[in-house]
């Protein structure tokens, strides 16, 4: 079945507002644990979303291909009518839309790899092994096609490939890790990967228990990832709406640092998240969010804009607008240079365990892992564990002092929205201690 036999059908039935998207996936996964492939496997999925709208009422959700679907939209259309009417529903995007190519957002020779992903997962393992003792971590492969279409005459088409590899090294008291994304081959790095996986773990023996205090710390890009990831929240005007993200009543403020820029693009070439349109079929775009520090647009579907009074910017989530790649700016410095400049620091080069203790003020903590290193005087003086990083989003962007030229882009699964950023100097972060 067709999306568009699938919104005919919702019509027929009843439904005011129909979107419905075929994503049919194709993943491989090769799973390695201390330096042996355990998981090879392959599998393949038609998952069939599904929105409508009846009188203000609305609902989605997602069904297998063989699924009887009729008889599924009418279990959907009951639960519409047995809820309460969404007051600030206001429709769905009205097409038909014309849409672009991507640049490097598909790549045959992703599609037909044919099982060298097992190739692919042993450089990465060959290369961490020149400095650590084992690695484990995982790689993936996704080629899809999907297909969308709404009662508001919108029929869209994509299709797409991504590589990704997540890999720790470690050695007998200390780790590192590196992540590879691309959604071309040829800007899939799993060497480079495994090297600074093991290089981390090599430079970090011998941690000593870290003291509580307040510290200017680098963030690796794998940190900057992480906390804006679950900085994002904040940017969706369904939580400005809603009363819980940190940036309500800030539009036109400033909430950053000067040097700080972060846009969303949908577009973006080789990113991770980039598709041709929203899941109400709207053309992707790219949206300044945070401009030299003042806090610029939140992220809006069609109902948060009309809400807002603004214009949608194809974020759409029908329910929560959503980012599909975000971006940091980046500066004019090196991390030699930032290491260089900190009198009494630390870089830490991966998180864990982020957690919002308020979302409404921003408040948060997270527990740094793998190699963290003491900085004094403008020198790494030796690898300290066991503290947590406990303080503020809008102190942590307020505070940042310095970016990178070099970015990476990041995803796994402590990033689920994909980031390209770099190395970051924030000033004056607070650390506590993680255990006794």
């Amino acid at each position: 079945m067709l999306p568009e036999d699938v919104v005919n059908l919702g019509l027929k039935l009843g439904a005011n507002d129909v979107v419905c998207e075929i994503i049919d996936t194709t993943t491989r996964q090769v799973k390695f644990v201390n330096n042996v492939i355990v998981v090879n496997k392959l599998w393949k999925e038609e998952v069939m979303n599904i929105f409508l709208s009846w009188r203000k009422r609305v609902i989605s959700s997602s069904i297998q291909s063989n699924v009887d679907v009729k008889k599924f939209l009418k279990k959907m259309l009951k639960a519409a009518k047995l809820s309460k009417p969404k007051e600030d529903y206001y429709g769905i995007a009205e097409g038909p839309f014309k849409y672009r190519q991507i640049e490097d957002s598909y790549d045959k020779k992703i599609e037909k790899l044919n099982g060298k992903e097992v190739e692919l997962t042993r450089e990465a393992i060959e290369a961490s092994l020149k400095n650590a003792d084992r690695c484990s971590g995982v790689l993936y492969t996704n080629c899809w096609k999907t297909e969308l279409a709404s009662s508001n005459s919108v029929k869209a088409k994509d299709k797409g490939t991504s590589i990704s590899l997540s890999i720790r090294s470690f050695t007998e008291d200390s780790s590192g890790h590196s992540v590879s994304v691309s959604r071309k081959l040829s800007k899939f790095e799993p060497r480079k990967a495994g090297e600074e996986s093991s290089r981390l773990a090599k430079e970090s023996r011998k941690p000593k228990k870290g003291k509580a205090g307040r510290y200017d710390v680098i963030f690796h890009p794998l940190v900057m990832a992480n906390l804006l990831d679950y900085m994002s929240y904040g940017f969706s005007a369904f939580e400005v709406d809603a009363g819980t993200s940190f940036l309500i009543d800030k539009l036109g403020k400033k909430v950053a640092n000067k040097i700080v820029t972060i846009e969303d693009d949908g577009r973006m070439k080789n990113g991770f998240g980039a598709r041709k349109f929203d899941e109400e079929g709207r053309p992707t775009q790219r949206t300044k969010i945070i401009e030299n520090g003042i806090l610029k647009n939140y992220l809006h579907n069609t109902s948060t804009a009309k809400k807002f009074k603004v214009k949608p910017t194809a974020n759409a989530g029908i329910i929560y607008p959503q980012p599909w790649n975000l971006i940091l700016k980046n500066g004019n410095s090196n991390l030699e240079e930032m290491i260089s400049e900190v009198k009494d620091g630390l870089y830490v080069t991966n998180t864990w365990y982020t957690r919002f203790s308020n979302y409404r003020t921003g408040d948060f903590s997270t527990i740094p892992r793998d190699a963290i290193f003491r900085i004094k005087n403008g020198e790494i003086v030796g690898a300290v564990r066991g503290i947590r990083i406990s303080d503020n989003m809008l102190r942590i962007l307020k505070n940042i002092v310095e970016i990178s030229k070099e970015r990476k882009q990041i995803y796994w699964w402590e990033v689920n929205v994909p980031v390209l950023t770099g190395y970051v100097l924030v000033n004056n972060v607070n650390v506590t201690s993680s255990v006794k």
